[in-house]
C-alpha cells in the first residue's frame, strides 16, 4: 500500500485544536481527517507558536516540527501539503509547495485574500497536474450530497429560489488589507460555494453591506441578490450582528422545498391541501438518510488521495474556490456601487 507523506502548516483550530471540542463529530480537523486514513502518514508539522507546535507533535506523534515552513518543505519530500493558516498566506505557501515538488495541496478556505495570487495558484496547479483541493467541507458531507441527488432527480422540481444565511456575532474592527473581508468572506464562502454546487453558474450579483468604520475595514454584514444562468434567483446574508450562529440553505423548487444547514435537514413535497379546497400545499416528509456517513474531513482527505492516484478532478477544486472568491469580491464591489448589478469576474 502506497503511503502518502503529509505535512501541515498551521496547527491551530482547524488544523488540530478543534479535536478538543467535545460536541463536534470526530475527526473535525485537517490533521484528524488525514490521520484517520491508513495510507496517510503525518510526518511534519509547522506553526509559528512553539507551544502549540509542541502540543501538536505530542498529540499526533509527529517528530519533525518546524516554525519555518520553508525548512519543512526543503527537509521533507512531502506527497501532500495541508495549509491551515491565515487566509492571506494560503496561495504563497501553496506555490512554495509546488516548487518543493508536492503531489497534492489541501488548503483551508477561502483560497486567498489576493485574487491575483489565487488565480496564479489555480493556473500553476493545473499546468503541473497537481490536485488543489479547497476545504469547502460540505461538498464531502453525505447529507449535502444526498440533497444534491434529490434535486437532480427532480424531488422538488425545478429550483426557483435559493436563500442562504451564515449569521453570526458582530466581528471585530479589522483591516481589509490583512483579512480580505468579514463574515461573508470567511463563513459566507461556504454559502457561495454551495449556491454554485446546487444552483450552477452565477450570472450577476447585487450587493449591500454595512461597514461602520468605512471601506478599509471588514464588513459587519453583507448580503446580495444573485441571478443564476438558469434564471434561478438567490439571496444570501453573511454576518448580521446576531447573538447566535446559524448556517442554513433554503432551496425552493416548483414542486417542493429543501432546507439544510448546521441544525439539520427538512424535506417538503407538494400534496393536496388538507386546509383549502382546490389548493396544493407543502407537506413535510422524512429526509432520506445516506447509506454511509463519515465526517467531511475524512472525505476530503480521501478525495485528495484519489485525485493524486487517478488524476481525476476533485469534488472541491481550486477552480470552484476561485469562482466563490470572485463572486464575494464582486458582491463587495456592487455594494460600494449602491447595489449595481455586476457580473462576477
Amino acid at each position: 500500500m502506497k503511503i502518502f507523506k503529509t505535512g501541515i502548516i498551521g496547527c491551530g483550530r482547524i488544523g488540530s485544536l478543534l479535536e478538543e471540542d467535545p460536541l463536534r463529530g470526530k475527526p473535525c480537523t485537517h490533521t484528524g481527517g488525514f490521520s484517520a486514513l491508513p495510507n496517510i502518514k503525518m510526518v511534519a508539522g509547522c506553526d509559528i507558536n512553539e507551544t502549540r507546535l509542541k502540543k501538536f507533535g505530542q498529540q499526533w506523534k509527529v517528530k519533525k516540527l518546524y516554525t519555518d515552513y520553508h525548512e519543512m518543505l526543503s527537509e521533507n519530500e512531502l506527497d501532500i501539503l495541508c495549509i491551515a493558516t491565515w487566509t492571506n498566506q494560503h496561495a504563497t505557501m501553496a506555490l512554495e509547495g509546488v516548487r518543493a515538488g508536492v503531489k497534492g495541496i489541501f488548503c483551508e478556505k477561502p483560497i486567498d485574500t489576493d485574487i491575483k495570487l489565487a488565480r496564479k495558484l489555480v493556473r500553476v496547479c493545473k499546468q503541473k497536474n497537481i490536485p488543489l483541493l479547497i476545504n469547502h467541507e460540505r461538498r464531502w458531507d453525505a447529507y449535502y450530497q444526498k440533497a444534491k441527488k434529490l434535486i437532480q432527480t427532480g424531488k422538488i422540481g425545478e429550483i426557483k429560489t435559493i436563500i442562504g444565511n451564515a449569521l453570526s456575532w458582530k466581528p471585530d474592527v479589522l483591516p481589509v488589507s490583512q483579512y480580505g473581508g468579514g463574515p461573508l468572506f470567511h463563513d459566507g464562502t461556504h454559502l457561495i460555494d454551495l449556491l454554485l454546487y446546487f444552483g450552477g453558474p452565477i450570472e450577476w450579483v447585487s450587493g449591500q453591506e454595512t461597514r461602520p468604520k468605512g471601506k478599509h475595514y471588514i464588513e459587519e454584514t453583507a448580503c446580495a441578490m444573485i441571478g443564476f444562468q438558469n434564471d434561478t434567483i438567490g439571496f444570501i446574508e453573511g454576518g448580521g450582528a446576531r447573538k447566535y450562529f446559524n448556517f442554513e440553505l433554503d432551496i425552493q423548487g416548483s414542486e417542493g422545498r429543501l432546507l439544510i444547514g448546521n441544525s439539520g435537514r427538512e424535506l417538503y413535497v407538494t400534496r393536496k391541501s388538507k386546509r383549502f379546497k382546490g389548493f396544493q400545499e407543502l407537506e413535510k416528509i422524512p429526509f432520506p438518510e445516506p447509506k454511509r456517513y463519515e465526517t467531511p474531513f475524512i472525505g476530503g482527505a480521501r478525495d485528495m488521495v484519489k485525485s493524486i492516484r487517478t488524476g481525476k478532478s476533485s469534488n472541491a477544486t481550486g477552480e470552484d474556490a476561485l469562482k466563490a472568491l470572485e463572486i464575494i469580491y464582486t458582491i463587495y464591489k456592487s455594494a460600494q456601487q449602491k447595489g449595481k448589478r455586476l457580473k462576477p469576474k
